[in-house]
């Protein structure tokens, strides 16, 4: 057989290997669980890897990730060491980490936390270093033990990675290659919400009477005996002719439960459908804090999944005259030590 015709099928299978298509982007919003990493991609494909311990104890000192989507979107480190302001060594598995990438760390000025920061090639440089180390470790003085576990840091990159179609381009996290980062999509755009019509604010008399007969048309003495408390409302107005109640009726220690109605505003009170569009990933209805807001048409609420704040869930809707839009939400559901403002964002609107 000549030659040519014995190197024919292998040039066929280079062939078949080059056509591989690319791998389809991950459905977004994303929220997942890795070892002990957490990635969260929104609804414009930026996201987030923070560290969250599987067994949610107390972390001194967290790491976290972020990038957003498209060509131009640079990778930001940042590391932070709670209660104390100096700085200690770094070190990945025992190894201290180059200078030149610590050295290249920004101090961000804060009162009682450690904070800094890399961008862009340090960023990269610092990743690369932590990718395939078990833990990075804080040298503080004394007996206390201020780590972080990497398991599962070099998966969360993948993910990022292949979430914002950078997978083999010469700016990808995990598995750099030849592409040209000018390949990388752009981010999805975002719809905008329809402006709120406002309505005119309900006078406390007729508030009074509205919520007065939700409660009385609710009551369960039941409940409110083993609760030891009865419920309480707010009424708000969404138009001339409709009614919006919110009612609180018992609390715990850091969370209330609420039940929210939308009725007419005149005698007898017909209770209509709320018309409250769902949360991304199947998110929780209003309740731990629920607040209306009658002059920007603003619902929220937030729930802890415990007291310090650093785990739980938070949404926003926006009413437009007929339906509550949704406009943000947040979600962290390992408690991994952080702060109620380092929740992420998987959903966001364009701005007003």
């Amino acid at each position: 057989m000549p030659a040519s015709l014995r190197l024919l099928p292998l040039c066929l299978l280079a062939c078949v290997a080059q056509a591989a298509p690319e791998p389809e982007p991950e459905d977004v919003p994303l929220y997942r669980e890795i070892k002990d990493w957490v990635v969260a991609c929104d609804n414009r494909r930026s996201c987030q890897a923070l560290s969250a311990g599987q067994t949610s104890d107390y972390s001194a000192l967290r790491l976290v990730l972020q990038r957003d989507a498209g060509a131009a979107g640079q990778p930001r480190l940042r590391l932070v060491y709670a209660g104390q302001t100096q700085y200690f060594p770094l070190l990945a598995d025992e190894r201290l980490l180059p200078d030149a990438l610590t050295n290249a760390l920004q101090l961000v000025p804060a009162e009682k936390e450690l904070i800094l920061e890399a961008q862009g090639e340090t960023a990269r440089g610092l990743l690369g270093e932590l990718r395939n180390a078990g833990r990075l470790r804080m040298a503080v003085d004394g007996d206390e033990e201020v780590a972080v576990s990497l398991s599962g840091l070099s998966a969360a990159l993948l993910l990022m990675d292949s979430v914002q179609g950078r997978l083999d381009t010469r700016g990808a996290l995990y598995r750099p290659g030849v592409r040209a980062d000018s390949e990388v999509p752009p981010p999805p755009p975002v719809a905008k919400l329809p402006a709120y019509p406002g309505t005119t604010p309900m006078p406390a008399d007729e508030a009074e009477r509205i919520v007065q007969a939700v409660l009385q048309a609710t009551r369960d003495p039941q409940q409110e005996e083993e609760m030891g408390e009865a419920p309480v409302g707010e009424a708000f107005a969404l138009s001339p002719s409709e009614a919006l109640v919110l009612v609180r009726s018992w609390c715990a220690a850091y969370n209330c439960e609420y039940s929210l109605y939308r009725l007419q505003r005149k005698p007898p009170f017909q209770e209509v459908e709320l018309r409250l569009d769902p949360l991304p990933l199947q998110g929780s209805e209003p309740t731990g804090w629920v607040a209306y807001d009658a002059q920007t048409g603003i619902l929220q609420y937030r729930v802890k999944a415990r007291g310090v704040g650093d785990c739980g869930e938070a949404g926003s809707w926006r009413f437009d005259g007929e339906r509550f839009r949704v406009q943000s939400y947040q979600l962290m559901s390992r408690c991994a030590s952080g702060n109620p403002g380092e929740w992420p964002t998987l959903w966001r609107v364009a701005e007003d």
